[in-house]
């Protein structure tokens, strides 16, 4: 006869005893449902712990877009106000290149600007972030922006490079009278000539001052020809630079030699009357690129030496 488990049951109090026969079918069921119990808690808790790790992590990552969210809102900010320094730049330029003689830039070109990548519009691992829609407009306003700055980089280059030749022109720009306290005796274009009598084409100008009077140089430039030319007798000639020369005639001393370099205002000569001339006067020329041009129009009061 197969021998039960008994399970006794003291009372602390009464003292009384109890007795439970145990079949081992009760005993393998109790602990089936123990370990289903165990098992079904263990799981219970996993869960629970996974499901409270990821509402920790989803509300660490809603704190942190909200603060992408509002970075992304301060560099917005930023591009827009970097954009109203870009158009104020451009308006400037454009009034520097009117006072400067040279062509606008087309709006066509600004809106392009220069260089860069693709958009990032085909990027669709920036679509699918949350707000990913508002990241990729600010990249490309970001780059545009860019390309826009590096077109006036590129113009304000051009500008200075501008301004310094100019500036530089202006220096050998024959702009003085070459004798101070001279009169206008004989001007530029068709005259008779005073010694030879027939129309001739008179190529400068003459000045008639006293004898011994200085000559001035007009502009910084090389002494291309400094002794006797024929019928201009002792006489001078300055290339300046940029297409322009200076002729003079007549001196009475020349002061210079070939291949000297003079500033404007350095004494070249005096004025005399060597060579074909009738009186103490000045001959001057200006040529630019080879053709003589009206001498009086370079003269600039305001020029000083």
């Amino acid at each position: 006869m197969d021998k039960k488990p008994i399970l006794i049951f003291v009372n602390p109090k009464s003292s009384q005893i109890k007795e439970y026969t145990l079949s081992f079918r009760r005993i393998g069921l109790a602990l089936l449902i123990v370990l289903a119990a165990v098992v079904f808690s263990f799981k219970y808790s996993v869960h629970l712990i996974g499901k409270l790790s990821q509402n920790s992590r989803i509300s660490q990552l809603e704190k942190e877009n909200a603060i992408l969210r509002a970075e992304l809102k301060k560099i917005s900010d930023r591009i827009a106000e970097l954009r109203s320094n870009l158009d104020l730049i451009e308006e400037k330029d454009d009034r520097l290149r009117a006072m400067l003689d040279l062509p606008p830039i087309n709006e066509d070109v600004r809106q392009v600007g220069i260089g860069g990548g693709e958009s990032f519009l085909a990027n669709s691992e920036l679509g699918s972030v949350s707000f990913g829609s508002e990241l990729i407009e600010t990249l490309n306003l970001l780059e545009k922006l860019d390309r826009e700055i590096r077109l006036e980089k590129v113009s304000y280059q051009k500008l200075l490079t501008t301004v310094e030749r100019r500036q530089d022109s202006l220096q050998y720009l024959p702009a003085l009278i070459p004798v101070q306290n001279a009169y206008l005796s004989s001007g530029f274009g068709n005259r008779i000539h005073p010694i030879r009598k027939r129309r001739q084409f008179h190529k400068g100008v003459d000045l008639a001052t006293n004898r011994g009077t200085p000559v001035i140089a007009p502009a910084d430039g090389y002494v291309t020809f400094a002794g006797t030319n024929g019928g201009f007798g002792k006489f001078v000639q300055i290339n300046h630079k940029y297409g322009f020369e200076t002729l003079y005639g007549h001196l009475d001393k020349i002061y210079v030699r070939k291949g000297q370099f003079v500033k404007r205002g350095d004494k070249i000569g005096e004025v005399g009357s060597t060579g074909l001339a009738t009186s103490t006067h000045l001959h001057y020329e200006v040529h630019y690129n080879g053709k003589p041009l009206n001498p009086v129009n370079f003269f600039l009061n305001d020029m000083t030496y």
